[in-house]
């Protein structure tokens, strides 16, 4: 891997976690139940576009919002 690949991937790492603590921060108040958060993820992912699988992007997602404190799907 090339150093300017490596340092790019990681300066994106670095920001997908700031990114993934600052959303656990905010859901931490509010109630995991809440149908609106899921109803927003699916949305989203219905819109995406790329070469990321989007059932590989639903687990992700999932996963994002276990550790934010909902229940996933």
């Amino acid at each position: 891997m090339k150093p300017s690949t490596r340092n790019q991937l990681a300066h994106l790492d670095r920001a997908i976690l700031a990114m993934l603590q600052e959303r656990a921060r905010l859901l931490s108040g509010e109630d995991s139940d809440n149908p609106d958060r899921l109803a927003r993820i699916d949305d989203l992912l219905q819109r995406a576009e790329g070469p990321f699988d989007p059932g590989l992007l639903k687990e992700i997602f999932d996963a994002i919002d276990r550790g934010c404190g909902g229940s996933g799907s």
